[in-house]
């Protein structure tokens, strides 16, 4: 092993040996067991260093420190009222009604001007029914080829393009001339890029922190390669939208957005009032500071049949395209001599009955579909045939119209062009203004697309831990850059290897953001392709994480090989993560932890050993306490492993630090390492090895008095026969609260990729009584049932520290195998009562907004999309439950909440995709529950809300936990900490990028830093947070104090746009809610 194998532990271990005896001899006279007062008194005493303060806190004392109330929202229009006032009207062929126009243009005289702007565009998905590689071989190289050709034989056509993946694709297979051509035609304002982010993403089931990532990506290339900077949003094909979306894009440096697929009865709503076009204004935003100027386009769908006007028998005859063997609806035919009048009359009449819609007379008519123009003839056909068209109506004066080619950016700038007109002639409207979201979407009847949220939730929950390590990852990689050059080392070499593998990383990780991979809505084959991206994603951080965290360590000096590894791996695109085994040596097992978090965290860690005998040994040489836990053989036995062992203890560790500790392994139980008291129901059985050193009661096959278990904080109560979670109890309040957990599921009628469509009420998903067992010890207790064959449920109390001793952790894994066309949930009972079934759903995991449950509707109409948390409260109480991964969510009675986890379905759904979805695998959930108080009732009709600070903060241990790797190599060279941050950011301040930009040739380009202060809710008590929970005064200078600045700039989120220049000594005023970007030169 070289210098690394020769660095041996003895002189250490001597020093430590001495520092043991001397400074906690009392534990060689502490019996083997002591009670868990004891063992909090020592812990107290091993982790008595300053740590930030522990806090008390309680809003009515610090009224000052909320950072947001929940006042009404202050918008004209409310995304909440539209869904509950609209009148859901069907037709015959069960697609909902619009208003429509009873008048025939063609006989109005003396029309007002109407301005009609014709955008061709092409819908291109990076995969659905092909692999992204597959579509754009087959189809997309072909478009953006005869893009450049037809629109250079075309001066006057335009188009739009929105995915960079794509276009990142071609354009590394053009030579130079073609590329400078294409620049060219953006000049001119042919082409215009719109959105730009990688991919179009849903707008369900991301996280924000994704979609800003892969929204950087596609904007630095755009800038990079084009010198282009998206100022609209053209987001067509997502099945519902996010109103935390507008927002992103307007940080951005974005104006304007056009959307598609919203409920059709909502259009209805809109169209009465004029308004499909609106500024889209945040919750929480009292001074119209984030609006957003919004198109909905008015009808079914994005193809022609859909675009010209209100009737589709009509508009289908003005798709010109015609190749032979092509499947089509078209009706068109050319446009000739004799044909050309009839043909202008009806198109005129559709576009004049489309502008009914709209309080301005410019109407936009997008002209394309799916993977449109991949033909050289069909460019010719629409581009001649349209231009007759414009021609002749354009010399009717009678009709009083313009027509003309255009693109998003020719259209919004004559809709606020004719508004400024209007308004300095005093005949004007405002727009109005909405706040809210378009969640759920229907296209016709009672099929409502919710189904979605929950589809492929192995994919959903993958993504989401790529998404957590490659953030990690990218910190890391940051702090290595900024480490080595305030040591004067060279890096160069080392950072284009780390850039590499995040790009491969990031890119795929942005390519899942896709509205058709991330739901879940893809074939079975593109799925899988989608997984081999997320497993290289995944991969590929992690050797960024070892090697960084291995330089970091070693100061530099150790950089190969590279002898630091993950403790969970995953070593298959279709498996779950797999927690490694760590061997435990006597001469010490390095395993070091990453924060990733801006705020300093206490949290107990918990590793699979070898060895049941072991000492736990800080970098500071402090012996820790820890406890042992069983590893059962089988889930659905009772027999306990004898080689294998869960070990827990508390980490304490700084924010964006590494910290080491080692284990030794002895040859006998040690005083500061715990085994747990084994309890088992249901089963006579309980196998244990005689070599396994832990306590057993006698097993309880009949019981029916229900199990208790507590950390003095909190109890709870199970029922011995099902093992359903009952209640939780309050201990030092007294407080009861009826919280039934349990398992159903909903038989399919009509569901599929997309739609949920159930035949009836759910049914409990009870196979048999299951076996229960119990670990309890004076850290932490588990309560694990195994619902065998197909869930197997386990529940974590923690007896320390104090702030997590309030929360129940919940994890289920879940197996569909055998649960044919069914589609499961996770349903709370409680005695919570939530007024008119309203409930809060996160959005993307930046906000909140209030659901209301409609009796009136059907239960696939009552689900919303949750990113990570709902909440479910009344005037005194909070039940608040955060997920580790997206679902769908619903309340659909009086104090419950219910929570899709998996569907498999036999059938298509008839939306496209053309398969059901049976290609399920055993999958992980995970949650934490908390039941939280108000001091005094207090009641809010607010259509937003925020999480307290203590689940703000148990969120983020969620969304971003730490990081464990380790080494068998012994070397002192590793044994020290990295606190890079030496002033943790207050509890309301997130770090949301901390992210190495680079060039086209993965040279460093800059830092981006983007700053997050989140609202929270001040009405809960706030025990033992572990930061500050108010206003501190943020710079550059109090947050690297370490590290020397070239530059700083705020800029746009994407980093294109410089605003202006930041001095690191002044203080960042960020207002609640905001987000800040940053492009720092170290």
């Amino acid at each position: 092993m070289g210098l690394l194998g020769n660095m041996k532990f003895r002189h250490r271990l001597a020093a430590v040996a001495v520092f043991v005896m001397t400074s906690f001899g009392i534990y060689l006279y502490l019996p083997a067991e002591v009670t868990q007062l004891e063992l909090q008194s020592q812990h107290k005493m091993l982790m008595g260093r300053s740590f930030g303060s522990q806090l008390k806190y309680a809003s009515e004392n610090a009224p000052d420190m909320c950072q947001l109330t929940r006042a009404n929202h202050h918008a004209n229009i409310s995304s909440l009222d539209l869904y509950f006032n609209a009148e859901y009207n069907l037709k015959s062929d069960g697609e909902w009604e619009l208003p429509m126009p009873s008048v025939d243009y063609r006989k109005v005289q003396n029309p007002k001007r109407l301005n009609v702007v014709l955008v061709p565009h092409s819908h291109n998905d990076p995969g659905w029914l092909k692999t992204v590689n597959e579509y754009f071989s087959d189809q997309t190289r072909h478009i953006l080829n005869n893009m450049v050709n037809k629109l250079t034989q075309f001066p006057k056509m335009t188009f739009i393009w929105t995915e960079t993946v794509y276009f990142s694709m071609w354009w590394n297979e053009l030579d130079d001339a073609v590329k400078v051509h294409v620049r060219r035609l953006i000049r001119r304002g042919q082409l215009e890029i719109t959105l730009g982010g990688w991919v179009m993403p849903d707008e369900a089931s991301t996280h924000y922190v994704s979609v800003i990532d892969q929204l950087i990506e596609g904007h630095q290339w755009l800038w990079e390669n084009l010198g282009v900077r998206p100022e609209n949003s053209w987001s067509i094909d997502p099945f519902g939208y996010s109103g935390t979306m507008p927002y992103l894009w307007l940080s951005a440096g974005m104006s304007n957005m056009v959307i598609q697929r919203v409920h059709q009865a909502i259009k209805s709503s809109l169209i009465q009032e004029k308004a499909l076009e609106f500024n889209w204004r945040q919750m929480w935003d009292a001074k119209g500071s984030t609006d957003i100027f919004c198109h909905i386009m008015p009808y079914m769908l994005y193809n022609i049949k859909y675009t010209c006007g209100p009737s589709p028998f009509a508009c289908v005859h003005f798709d010109f395209r015609h190749i032979p063997g092509d499947f089509s609806e078209s009706r068109a035919r050319e446009i000739t001599n004799e044909t050309l009048h009839e043909s202008a009359e009806l198109l005129y009449n559709q576009y004049r009955s489309k502008s009914f819609n709209f309080r301005y007379n410019t109407i936009l008519v997008p002209i394309g579909d799916d993977f449109r123009y991949d033909k050289e003839e069909e460019w010719d056909q629409q581009y001649e045939n349209y231009e007759k068209l414009i021609q002749y109506m354009n010399s009717k004066s009678e009709w009083n119209i313009n027509v003309q080619w255009g693109t998003l950016q020719d259209y919004f700038q004559l809709t606020k062009q004719e508004h400024t007109n209007q308004k300095l002639s005093g005949s004007s409207e405002e727009f109005p203004v909405l706040s809210g979201d378009f969640f759920p979407y229907s296209d016709r009847d009672s099929e409502y697309w919710t189904g979605y949220y929950s589809t492929r939730p192995f994919d959903k929950y993958f993504s989401r831990d790529v998404q957590s390590t490659l953030q990690s990852a990218d910190m890391l990689n940051t702090l290595n850059y900024m480490f080595y050059r305030s040591w004067n080392l060279n890096s160069d070499l080392k950072f284009f290897q780390h850039s590499s593998f995040l790009q491969t990383a990031r890119r795929a990780l942005g390519l899942f953001m896709h509205h058709d991979a991330i739901t879940g809505t893809s074939k079975e084959f593109v799925v899988e392709d989608y997984e081999q991206y997320l497993l290289r994603a995944y991969n590929s951080s992690q050797e960024v994480i070892k090697l960084t965290i291995q330089s970091l360590l070693s100061k530099g000096k150790v950089e190969s090989p590279v002898v630091f590894r993950p403790e969970t791996v995953r070593t298959t695109y279709n498996t779950l993560p797999q927690k490694q085994v760590i061997a435990v040596q006597g001469y010490g097992t390095t395993v070091a932890f990453f924060n990733p978090l801006a705020q300093a965290r206490r949290q107990m860690v918990h590793l699979l050993v070898n060895s049941q005998f072991l000492d736990v040994l800080s970098y500071t040489h402090e012996i820790i306490p820890s406890q042992i836990s069983p590893v059962w053989h089988k889930e659905e036995d009772a027999t306990v492993s004898d080689d294998i062992f869960e070990l827990t203890f508390l980490v304490e560790i700084q924010p964006f630090s590494i910290l080491p500790f080692v284990l030794y392994k002895k040859n006998h139980q040690t005083v500061s390492a715990y085994s747990s008291t084994i309890t088992v129901v249901n089963t006579e059985q309980l196998a244990v090895s005689a070599l396994v050193n832990f306590k057993q009661n006698r097993p309880e096959p009949h019981r029916t008095k229900p199990i208790t278990v507590d950390n003095k904080v909190i109890q709870l109560t199970f029922d011995a026969r099902t093992g359903s979670l009952l209640q939780v109890l309050d201990m030092a309040s007294g407080n009861v609260t009826e919280l039934s957990l349990s398992f159903l599921f909903y038989k399919s009628q009509g569901s599929g990729a997309y739609l949920f469509y159930p035949s009836g009420q759910p049914t409990s998903l009870f196979p048999n009584i299951p076996v229960i067992r119990v670990s309890e010890g004076p850290l932490v207790t588990y309560v694990e049932i195994s619902y065998q064959p197909y869930i197997t449920h386990r529940v974590t109390l923690y007896h320390h520290p104090p702030h997590l001793t309030s929360a129940i952790f919940i994890e289920n894994v879940l197996s569909m195998s055998t649960l044919k066309n069914k589609e499961v949930i996770m349903r709370l009972h409680t005695d919570i009562n939530n007024r008119d079934l309203s409930f809060f759903t996160d959005q993307n995991g930046f906000q909140f907004i209030r659901r209301h449950t409609n009796p009136n509707q059907r239960v696939q109409a009552n689900y919303f999309p949750m990113t990570s948390a709902v909440l479910l409260e009344d005037d005194v109480r909070r039940l608040t439950l955060l997920s580790a991964q997206p679902h769908g969510a619903a309340s659909l009675d009086n104090g419950q909440l219910e929570v899709m986890l998996d569907r498999q379905l036999l059938f298509d759904d008839n939306r496209g995709m053309g398969e059901g979805v049976n290609d399920n695998k055993p999958t992980v959930s995970k949650f934490v529950i908390m039941v939280e108080h108000r001091p005094s009732p207090k009641w809010s009709s607010s259509h937003y809300s925020s999480l307290s600070l203590q689940a703000m903060s148990f969120n983020d241990m969620f969304q971003q936990p730490l990081l464990t790797y380790y080494t068998t190599i012994d070397s002192e060279v590793f044994f020290r900490s990295i606190t890079p941050l030496t002033t943790p950011l207050s509890c309301d301040l997130s770090i949301v990028s901390l992210r190495s930009l680079v060039t086209g040739n993965l040279n460093y380009n800059g830092t981006s830093v983007i700053l997050h202060r989140r609202g929270y809710d001040c009405d809960f008590p706030q025990p033992d947070l572990q930061c500050q929970p108010s206003e501190t005064e943020l710079s550059f200078d109090n947050l690297f104090q370490e590290f020397s600045f070239s530059n700083i700039y705020e800029t746009t989120l994407t980093h294109t746009v410089l605003k202006r220049p930041v001095n690191p000594k002044e203080i960042l005023n960020i207002s609640p809610m905001e987000l800040m970007a940053f492009h720092v030169q170290f």
